[in-house]
């Protein structure tokens, strides 16, 4: 008899790290978020978080997306090969491009029209505010909206300095670099002169004459890809936010314990605000890096501000014609915005 308990306690000995490691969930996340940079940084304390609040049972490995064929190819991944088959990855960290390819019902990209947001504050409002509407049409994808992230406000960099709309638009400029030739199309409708060229062949564009003479982006991506080595004028007025979204699927979501979400959420609620620290920062930083490498700042003056705000918004209603953005929700935010402004 003795030896018998001796032996059941050896097996449940034995077990006990099987049973151990069962319990642990690991989520395996795609990003678009650069190696090493502040937003990769971010994300991993945002793993860290959610270890410690689970007890170690919840962890994230974070993948890139490159070797994935960027998001079109992490949009594949999400879902089995087979039926029945448990899909390769839980979840992504997408930018609003890889939303609006996720789920186009969200209309997402609309967000992105030249001028819409004067600051982060209304930025956070109108996610809150429209949080409902977006995950209605992510759940019907199949997916949990986890987060919202501002990794950056997009800048036009040009090869000559700009002060009016005019002064832009009679430089070439290139925005569908980001994979999306649609969004070329809309720029062309509001009578911007474009150009898509490849991501990969972007800087020799901008070296050749002739070639690109101005594309907008972050200037943490301006600095490392040394665009603006070529364009050396920066505009000082930030165009509009890039969005990201933390997505994972509704069945990998609900095989976590009920018991750690809300302490989870608290802690993407966290990250949220890092997030809008660091990137404030990194836009700072990387600005100054530039100016530091050559580049001049150009600072509208406030009539200045006030026209070439004016003129992009104007020009958002040829752009909403070209299908790109949803004249809805359009409507629904710039009324959210003017009722926010208002009070001020």
């Amino acid at each position: 008899m003795k030896n018998r308990i001796r032996v059941s306690l050896l097996i449940l000995a034995c077990a006990a790290p099987m049973l151990s490691a069962q319990a642990v969930r690991t989520l395996k996340i795609a990003t678009i978020a650069p190696t090493r940079s502040v937003w990769d940084i971010e994300e991993r304390r945002l793993a860290q978080d959610w270890a410690k609040c689970t007890n170690g049972e919840v962890q994230i490995q974070f993948m890139g997306t490159n070797a994935m064929g960027g998001e079109s190819g992490v949009i594949q991944k999400l879902n089995s090969v087979r039926p029945g088959q448990k899909a390769p990855i839980d979840g992504a960290i997408f930018s609003n491009i890889g939303i609006a390819d996720l789920a186009p019902e969200t209309h997402f990209l609309t967000l992105a029209v030249p001028f819409m947001f004067r600051s982060q504050e209304e930025v956070d409002f109108v996610l809150e505010s429209m949080q409902p509407r977006f995950q209605k049409a992510i759940s019907a994808k199949g997916y949990v909206i986890i987060g919202w992230f501002n990794v950056g406000w997009a800048y036009f960099y040009t090869k000559k300095p700009v002060h009016d709309p005019a002064d832009l638009k009679t430089q070439k400029l290139s925005v569908a670099g980001v994979g999306l030739p649609q969004l070329s199309d809309a720029f062309k409708a509001a009578g911007f002169r474009t150009e898509d060229v490849p991501p990969d062949k972007l800087l020799q564009s901008m070296k050749t004459p002739g070639g690109v003479e101005g594309f907008y982006t972050i200037p943490m991506y301006a600095y490392a890809g040394q665009y603006y080595k070529s364009l050396p004028y920066i505009l000082d007025a930030p165009i509009c936010p890039v969005m990201a979204a933390f997505v994972i699927s509704e069945k990998s979501w609900s095989e976590i314990p009920g018991q750690y979400k809300a302490a989870m959420m608290e802690a993407v609620k966290k990250a949220e605000k890092n997030f809008t620290s660091a990137q404030r920062s990194s836009d700072s930083e990387y600005i100054n890096r530039c100016v530091e490498g050559g580049c001049t700042l150009v600072t509208l003056t406030p009539a200045e501000r006030t026209v070439m705000e004016d003129t992009l918004v104007s020009d958002a209603a040829a752009m909403i014609k070209t299908g790109l953005f949803d004249q809805t929700l359009y409507d629904d935010v710039q009324a959210l915005l003017q009722k926010s402004r208002s009070k001020k």
